[in-house]
């Protein structure tokens, strides 16, 4: 009963950003609009996760429109179908088993590293090594578990999907090169409203982060969509 209390409690907090999004969706209804999440994971389906992920609870409460386009980004083959379980009573999604990387490394493969002990679904898998030593740090890089993953730029996959229309929601959890992926993309460039991105990691370079954003003409306006917390949300500016 407290389980189902807090996540009750959680879903309600995240309210505002609903109210966000359905004010976007409501000045054109006619236009495809686009959610996307980079670093999917296997969605609501995981259970060390309490079978909880913001993303997924923000959209299915969500009245999302006929032309409402979500995409899904997840590097690990592990979770797919996982994810498309997550996802199956939905028409408009789209799943890519891709890693997004910094530019100088897009449409590469690339080694995507793992542990066992991480299992079933490899919350913190990444292509750097060392993030993923960071969380098992009695083990060594040659303890670690590789896949070969295509990658792409953020940018660049953006572009390509959805050709200049309107993003509502984008949600990064890239582990381990959030801030690197971060600081590579030009925002401004983007025909985009909502940004939410994992901070845990951002390190150093969370002040570099939020003076960027502000740069690319975006403000702080709270909490992401991650349902610990542990996100937070920059919204377009309109002038």
């Amino acid at each position: 009963m407290t389980g189902s209390r807090t996540q009750q409690k959680s879903v309600q907090s995240k309210s505002y950003i609903n109210d966000l999004i359905q004010e976007v969706l409501s000045s054109d209804t006619t236009r495809p609009s686009y959610f996307i999440q980079v670093g999917a994971g296997a969605g609501d389906r995981d259970i060390r996760a309490n079978f909880r992920d913001g993303f997924s609870e923000c959209i299915k409460m969500a009245t999302l429109t006929d032309s409402s386009r979500i995409l899904l980004v997840e590097p690990n083959p592990l979770n797919m179908d996982k994810l498309k379980e997550c996802w199956q009573d939905f028409t408009n999604v789209e799943i890519f088993q891709l890693g997004i990387v910094p530019k100088a490394f897009s449409k590469k493969s690339l080694q995507f590293y793992f542990t066992e002990l991480d299992g079933p679904h490899y919350q913190v898998a990444s292509f750097n090594p060392f993030h993923v030593l960071k969380h098992y740090q009695n083990l060594k890089e040659t303890d670690l578990l590789t896949i070969a993953v295509d990658t792409i730029d953020l940018k660049a996959f953006i572009e390509q999907e959805t050709q200049g229309e309107k993003i509502v929601l984008l949600a990064l959890d890239i582990e381990g090169i959030d801030s690197e992926i971060l600081l590579d993309t030009d925002f401004q460039s983007l025909n985009l409203e909502l940004l939410s991105f994992e901070h845990l990691h951002l390190g150093e370079k969370r002040a570099d982060i939020i003076n960027h954003l502000n740069e690319c003409g975006f403000k702080y306006v709270g909490s992401g969509v991650d349902h610990n917390d542990y996100d937070l949300l920059f919204q377009k500016i309109h002038v």
